[in-house]
């Protein structure tokens, strides 16, 4: 019997990733997707009007219900300021498709420990064997979170970004289950 478990909701020391809620379109409107700052190093085209936010907070709810996809919030106040996901492309292996967090919320460690909650949910829940992990090549911001995290430099691929029909340079890093283990061991002591 194959019995699927829901992680709805993964909380972390500052942050929690968890679903999205119907009323969070206007903070995520003006922390995320009206910041056409944000949107130089995403795929996703942003969003400007309350209407767009509306109907986009709308398919983000449907689209969670049956994927690892998430909104950002700060623990102490629930308020959404950034997104994150992942996807199992292949058997025991996944890939995050998406992390972001609000200009004014960065520098602050956020990134990482969304990065560490969605390991964390890949290897300790889902029995990943290996996470791939993605970035611009000129986001160095990104490069710096997938180092600190011991990824492995596994490709480069050319994309055009559909949105606005930038040529760009995904970067391409693995981590294995084991180099994981050996992270958080030496992270516990």
């Amino acid at each position: 019997m194959n019995i699927k478990i829901d992680y709805n909701t993964l909380v972390g020391n500052n942050i929690v990733l968890r679903k999205a809620k119907y009323e969070d379109y206007e903070k995520m409107l003006k922390n995320v997707w009206s910041d056409r700052k944000i949107y130089e190093w995403m795929l996703f085209t942003p969003t400007y009007t309350e209407q767009e936010a509306i109907a986009r907070v709308k398919r983000s709810i449907e689209y969670q219900k049956n994927h690892y996809s998430y909104f950002v919030a700060l623990k102490d106040s629930d308020e959404p300021i950034g997104l994150a996901a992942m996807y199992e492309y292949e058997p025991n292996k996944f890939e995050e498709c998406g992390i972001c967090v609000a200009t004014k919320y960065q520098g602050l460690g956020y990134g990482y420990e969304i990065l560490g909650l969605l390991l964390d949910l890949a290897f300790n829940k889902l029995e990943a064997n290996s996470f791939r992990y993605g970035f611009f090549s000129d986001n160095m911001k990104s490069k710096k979170l997938a180092m600190k995290y011991g990824f492995k430099y596994e490709k480069a691929e050319e994309i055009i970004r559909q949105w606005d029909d930038e040529k760009r340079v995904v970067v391409l890093m693995t981590l294995s289950k084991d180099d994981y283990i050996k992270i958080i061991n030496n992270d516990n002591n």
